[in-house]
């Protein structure tokens, strides 16, 4: 699958579990995607268990989660470590809530219980933090690879092809800004966040046509359409962080269709 265009931050931190990092770095390249690595601020290397080092592209204080269309989380001891950065923390929710793909690995599910990212979803991790996920609302499985909506968890190194693929299908999937992705299956909660994509990928084409076009008219049209995208995005968005926060909200009680 051809992932050209996609961009992709891979967060990093000291001890960090080598494979962790790299298979889906080098495996997300081979696919086309730009990937970056990304630190917690603290350096600008960062070195695994078994001692490979990584340099950071950036620090996460430095960058926008609305330019990234994935994040993945390795584990080993760095994810106790990112826990304790709240600019970690407001990225990984915020990239959460614009319906990004967020993925963790064996301990890496720490980051998303601090970001307060899975009350109600269902995950996978490394079998010692089962109780940490538990208590923190999610259903626990034992199974390699585990996606549940736009969160994809495994459990260890054996894990990292499953890990992979799954990442990669998810970023290949219905340019998920495609409303025809929307089918009576669709739960409530997955229609809003197409929806939200597909108000992210208009808003997108619009403020690139404007930068494009020299024509004074055209500019200022696409700029008015890039501006109402965004009012879109922000209104469906507020439905999503309620239904989010409240999975049993009436207005959406009888899910029939996308309106």
């Amino acid at each position: 699958m051809n992932l050209m265009g996609k961009r992709v931050a891979v967060l990093a931190e000291d001890l960090y579990e080598d494979q962790e990092l790299w298979y889906p770095v080098l495996r997300l390249r081979a696919a086309g995607a730009q990937v970056q690595i990304i630190g917690s601020g603290s350096a600008s290397r960062y070195h695994g268990k078994y001692g490979c080092p990584v340099d950071v592209d950036a620090a996460v204080a430095d960058v926008a989660d609305v330019d990234f269309d994935a994040v993945v989380i390795p584990g080993g001891y760095a994810p106790d470590k990112m826990r304790r950065y709240p600019e970690v923390l407001s990225f990984v929710r915020r990239a959460h809530e614009r319906g990004k793909v967020v993925a963790a690995i064996c301990h890496a599910p720490w980051v998303l219980i601090s970001a307060g990212i899975l009350k109600g979803r269902t995950v996978t991790g490394f079998s010692a933090i089962k109780d940490d996920l538990v208590n923190a609302g999610a259903t626990f499985v034992d199974r390699e690879v585990v996606r549940d909506g736009n969160i994809i968890t495994s459990r260890r190194p054996d894990d990292l092809p499953a890990f992979g693929e799954a990442i990669i299908a998810a970023l290949g999937e219905a340019e998920t800004g495609d409303l025809s992705a929307v089918t009576e299956q669709t739960s409530a909660i997955d229609a809003l966040r197409i929806a939200i994509r597909a108000e992210e990928s208009a808003k997108a084409f619009y403020t690139q046509a404007m930068r494009r076009t020299k024509d004074p008219a055209a500019k200022n049209m696409f700029k008015q359409l890039a501006a109402e995208e965004e009012r879109h995005r922000e209104i469906i968005f507020k439905e999503y962080q309620h239904l989010t926060a409240d999975p049993d909200w009436d207005r959406y009680g009888i899910w029939r269709e996308v309106v």
